[in-house]
């Protein structure tokens, strides 16, 4: 008989413990609703004046819900020289989450804008306003929001106006992507302790010391340079860390550096579009964790849609895959070796 109330002891402590948790649980999760939002805003690419980081400064200012915290301008300068940024827009995770604990900040804001005099004829043309904003969330490094506008003016000076409007406009999507972004990683402290997917077959270094013969692929596509990118004159390089399925199959795609101006979904979409043969270890297939890196440089001399890529670009993609992430050990994510 003591040996069974023992035994209801021990399990009504148990009990109490987890609902102590899960309590504790819900109240970090209903402060950090609360609390308001630490935001930098890095001037824009094209803002020399600073008309538009200060439009968006006053913007944050006066948002009720949520509330934000501006990170002071001059701590901002020093922080964003004492990490070494330049004014990249083509940030790895990894050099994203760096810069954003350097400045101190929950989310930042980055972005290119840029008013220019588009010729119609020789005698004809008009004047075209265009912003491109970067919502990035420090804790993951991952964009949580790229938003692309473009407006069409008779004068330079409606054309400045015309930009305001747009960056406006995408604060209000930056808002709600930010919440977003924060209610996500509730929802994942809330889940911390229920079981995760299985682990993921991982290995660093060269994939034929390891003993794995690497995927066979039956083709390669590039994805198109996009007009917005073209546009904006820009020049990038996406990363993707791909699983290669040992069903033959393409399984998880995660950026991890991304290019904003629709760069990131075709490089995305052409992955998903990859047939191969697995890679096998002992003669048996394999599932692995590669990187698949895709450059785009102007003019925009693409197709609409993909095309197949030549000889050259096949091998330097199979070499590519030689270069296996060993990401760090996280619950749902394949441990390091």
């Amino acid at each position: 008989m003591k040996a069974k109330g023992k035994r209801q002891t021990t399990k009504i402590e148990s009990l109490a413990r987890a609902l102590c948790f899960a309590c504790l649980a819900v109240s970090a999760i209903s402060i950090q609703a609360q609390a308001p939002i630490r935001l930098a805003i890095v001037d824009p690419v094209g803002d020399e004046r600073r008309e538009i980081a200060s439009l968006l400064q006053s913007l944050a200012r006066d948002s009720k819900s949520p509330a934000f915290e501006l990170i002071d301008d001059e701590l901002l300068k020093v922080a964003v020289r004492g990490a070494g940024y330049t004014g990249s827009l083509n940030l790895s995770r990894d050099e994203a989450r760096a810069l954003g604990q350097s400045l101190g900040c929950d989310f930042y804001l980055l972005g290119k804008v840029l008013v220019t005099r588009r010729a119609v004829t020789n005698e004809q043309f008009y004047f075209e306003a265009l912003a491109g904003l970067f919502v990035v969330e420090t804790r993951t490094g991952a964009l949580a929001l790229f938003a692309f506008d473009r407006d069409r003016a008779g004068s330079e000076q409606q054309a400045q106006r015309q930009l305001k409007d747009l960056v406006s406009r995408q604060w209000i999507r930056s808002v709600d992507a930010m919440i977003s972004a924060r209610e996500k990683h509730a929802a994942e402290i809330e889940n911390v302790t229920k079981s995760s997917a299985p682990l993921i077959e991982v290995f660093s270094g060269d994939v034929a010391a390891q003993g794995i013969e690497p995927p066979v692929f039956y083709q390669r596509l590039k994805p198109a340079y996009t007009e917005q990118a073209d546009l904006a004159g820009i020049a990038a390089t996406v990363e993707l860390e791909v699983v290669f399925g040992a069903d033959g199959k393409v399984g998880e795609i995660e950026v991890v550096r991304w290019a904003g101006f629709g760069l990131d979904e075709p490089a995305i979409a052409t992955v998903r579009q990859l047939r191969f043969k697995p890679a096998q270890r002992e003669g048996k297939n394999v599932t692995i964790r590669g990187l698949v890196r895709y450059n785009f440089r102007r003019p925009h001399a693409q197709a609409a849609a993909p095309q197949a890529a030549s000889p050259e670009e096949i091998e330097r993609i199979r070499r590519s895959l030689r270069d296996i992430l060993n990401p760090k050990q996280l619950p749902g994510r394949p441990p390091s070796f």
